[in-house]
Parts: structure tokens; sequence; C-alpha cells
């Protein structure tokens, strides 16, 4: 199956936001100081927010895809966030979001091809009713990291 890309301590239980910008900034800060530099986080929050100003990434049911390329990594670098309570973000449905799932990806052409394979299948784990359920309900990010690695699907999103 390959080597999963979504790591425990990259995982947010219970994220408390104000709105979009909030959660990135909250989501961004909280990756390990070993995958980006205080500037370097500095400069990926704003590809992703700058990517939120040119169309929304929260594409209905609860669930927001922010994603970014950069030469500031070499592999793919990806948080996931949980927000039972959700929070408001210009959904394609007007909802609120609760999962909020970030890539960060290296620039070139073979990125995008990943980005499309990754975010396709996170989709595929997300969109199962039940699923989402037993992430609101996960009371650590210990408890998501085996929710999502053992799904159904196969997890070939979170793993390379």
């Amino acid at each position: 199956m390959g080597h999963p890309l979504l790591r425990e301590q990259n995982i947010i239980s219970g994220l408390v936001a104000s709105n979009h910008e909030d959660a990135l900034k909250k989501i961004v800060a909280a990756l390990p100081d070993s995958s980006l530099t205080p500037r370097e986080r500095s400069k990926v929050l704003d590809l992703l927010l700058l990517r939120e100003e040119m169309g929304t990434t929260a594409i209905g049911q609860g669930i927001a895809l922010p994603h970014c390329f950069t030469p500031l990594v070499t592999q793919p670098l990806v948080a996931f966030a949980v927000s039972p309570e959700g929070i408001p973000y210009a959904s394609l449905d007007g909802l609120p979001v609760h999962f909020i799932f970030t890539l960060i990806l290296p620039s070139g052409e073979a990125a995008e091809k990943q980005k499309r394979q990754i975010l396709q299948n996170i989709k595929w784990i997300l969109c199962d009713r039940y699923m989402q359920e037993r992430l609101k309900a996960a009371p650590s990010a210990s408890e998501i990291h085996r929710l999502v690695l053992r799904s159904p699907q196969k997890v070939a999103a979170v793993c390379v």
C-alpha cells in the first residue's frame, strides 16, 4: 500500500475556528516543526489563502480540500482537521465545514496528477456519512488517524 502521507502529528481533532482563514492559520501552525520553517509556513499560508480567493475549496457535505503547489516542499505534505461544531466557510452548499484536508505539493507536472488522485480518493473517504459521524466523534488525533487508515476505500488517498 505504500507509506502513509497522513501522519498522526498532522491531524487536528476538535478544531475551533471563526472562518476559513482562521482554520487554515491553525492548520499550518500545527504542522510539525520539521516540515517547514516559520517563514515557509507563512508563505504556504499565503498560497492556501490565495487559492481560496480564486475559488472555494469547500466542495460541500462539510468537506474542504485546500491545496497549493510550492517549491518549498519536495514531497507532499498533508494535514487533516476535524471540527465537530463546523466552521463558517464559503462552501458550495452553503453549509459549515467539518473536515479540512490540506494538501501542500511540490511544484511540477507530476504533482498535478498526484493532487487529483489524492483529492479524489480522500473525497471517497469523507463522503461516507457513517465515516463522517465517526470522525466527528473521535476523541483524539490518534483515533482519527486509525479511522482514516482503516477506511474500506484502502486509503490510496493518504498513501504513496
